[in-house]
C-alpha cells in the first residue's frame, strides 16, 4: 500500500509563483505583450495565478491566456503567435512528454519571436530533450512515485507525492 506526502501548501505554492512571476518579467520585455498557454487542467490553473501576477509587475500590459489541451483528439485552434513573446506554463515536468506535444502544436505553423516554458514542479527523468526555463521546485523522484498538484475549484492548493511502500 502507498501513502502521500504533502510536498507544498498554498502558501508555498503562492511564494512559488511570485517569485516564477519575478522571473518571467526579467526576461521579457515590459512594453510587449505576453501570450501565455497553460497545457491542460492544471497548467491553465497555474497559468492563470502566474498571468495574475504578472499583471501586478507588468502594470496591465495586456498579456494574453489560453489554454491548450495537448492530447485532445480534435485539432485546436492555436491562434497567431508569430514573432510574438509565449510563455509555456505546464504543473508538472516529468518526462518531457507534454511539452514535446505542446512544442509539436504550436511549431507547426507558427515562429513565435521567444518561448519560455514555465513550471511548478520539476521531477527529472526526461525521455525528451525539454527543460523548463523557469521552475518553482525541483523535486527529484523515484520510479513509481508520482508528483500531482491538487485543484480546488480551478485553483492551485496542494504539491503532492504519492510513494509505493
Amino acid at each position: 500500500m502507498g501513502h502521500q506526502l504533502t510536498l507544498m501548501d498554498r502558501a508555498r505554492i503562492s511564494r512559488c509563483i511570485k517569485r516564477m512571476a519575478i522571473q518571467v518579467y526579467e526576461r521579457f520585455p515590459a512594453n510587449q505583450p505576453l501570450h501565455v498557454i497553460g497545457l491542460n487542467e492544471r497548467g491553465f490553473a497555474l497559468a492563470q495565478e502566474l498571468a495574475s501576477e504578472l499583471k501586478k509587475l507588468r502594470r496591465g500590459q495586456g498579456d494574453v491566456l489560453y489554454n491548450l489541451d495537448v492530447f485532445s483528439k480534435g485539432n485546436q485552434a492555436i491562434p497567431d503567435l508569430n514573432d510574438l513573446h509565449v510563455l509555456i506554463v505546464d504543473d508538472v515536468v516529468f518526462s518531457g512528454r507534454t511539452l514535446f506535444q505542446a512544442l509539436s502544436v504550436l511549431l507547426h505553423s507558427q515562429e513565435p519571436e521567444a518561448i519560455e516554458i514555465v513550471s511548478l514542479i520539476d521531477r527529472g527523468h526526461r525521455r525528451y530533450p525539454i527543460l523548463a526555463n523557469i521552475v518553482g521546485e525541483h523535486i527529484p523522484t523515484k520510479v513509481g512515485e508520482h508528483v500531482e498538484v491538487l485543484l480546488n475549484a480551478n485553483h492551485l492548493e496542494a504539491v503532492v507525492l504519492f510513494k509505493n511502500s
